[in-house]
């Protein structure tokens, strides 16, 4: 598999990294965040509930919460932890959630230990700035970029966030990846990211792919899990997702950004996608 030909290289965006113990028990619920979270507990316990699943937080394991999840947190007094925040992007715009089955807890090596260890001694001082997400979850954090010292600083940090993220990823595939690379799809996905301002018809793709508009279709279903029309519809809620927890943009801005043509039509698919209301969701970066 020529996972370079349709962009599959991951780039990640570190944006806090340190190890933190908590004072007091501490419990945040219903957290939102546009960036993945890594966390290896070193000591104490606690919880997390994703989506209704509750997972138990127990030293020596690693966790991995995606971008965008709802998300509980209870830290028991004492829990000890390194964490990690980081945003990831595949040239070719699709979702690396959408790409990738994960999972979320996997017992730690001493190799792990030992990659947050030097990736908090290659970054210091970026901590996030508040221990509760509703404070720390600002503009100014969330729009902040590590400036990297060099080539090598930058391909070290790249290194080991995909040494970390590769941990939890499994065999299982969402996408069909021969299917991407079989008909040349990458085009046609970064046609879409590149695009979605604007109207895309079902027929314009089938043009640029060189398919009839039937097979078309079919294949792209068979390529992504999803109909051309209901992948860009994902596309633009994503989209619009982000702009919402890291901009001050007006929802009418976001909604042109988007490529939705009214505010009833993009409220009802963004609740449909989220559970929440654009203004609702808007209210987790407060």
């Amino acid at each position: 598999m020529q996972y370079e030909d349709i962009g599959y290289s991951i780039r990640f965006d570190l944006r806090s990294i340190d190890l933190l113990r908590f004072d007091v028990d501490r419990e945040y619920l219903r957290v939102i965040s546009p960036f993945t979270r890594l966390y290896l507990i070193t000591e104490g316990y606690g919880w997390i509930k994703i989506e209704g699943e509750k997972i138990t937080l127990e030293p020596g394991y690693l966790y991995l919460i995606p971008s965008f999840r709802s998300c509980s947190y209870h830290f028991a007094q004492n829990l000890e932890h390194y964490y990690i925040h980081f945003s990831t992007l595949l040239i070719n715009g699709l979702n690396v959630y959408s790409l990738y089955k994960t999972i979320r807890k996997v017992k730690a090596t001493e190799l792990d230990y030992k990659l947050f260890e030097r990736l908090l001694y290659l970054n210091p001082g970026i901590e996030i700035p508040h221990h509760d997400p509703n404070v720390y979850q600002n503009k100014e954090w969330m729009n902040r970029k590590l400036n990297f010292h060099s080539a090598s600083h930058y391909n070290e940090n790249r290194g080991i966030l995909d040494q970390l993220f590769s941990r939890f990823i499994t065999d299982e595939e969402n996408i069909s990846q021969n299917e991407l690379v079989r008909y040349n799809f990458n085009r046609i996905l970064k046609h879409i990211q590149n695009n979605l301002t604007e109207s895309i018809s079902v027929d314009s793709l089938a043009e640029i792919a060189c398919l009839s508009r039937d097979h078309f279709i079919k294949v792209f279903k068979k390529a992504t899990a999803l109909p051309p029309c209901a992948f860009i519809i994902s596309k633009r809620i994503e989209k619009a997702q982000f702009l919402l927890l890291t901009t001050d943009l007006p929802i009418k801005k976001i909604i042109e950004e988007t490529g939705f043509k009214s505010f009833s039509y993009f409220s009802r698919i963004f609740k449909t996608h989220t559970s929440f209301s654009p203004i609702e969701y808007r209210k987790f970066r407060q």
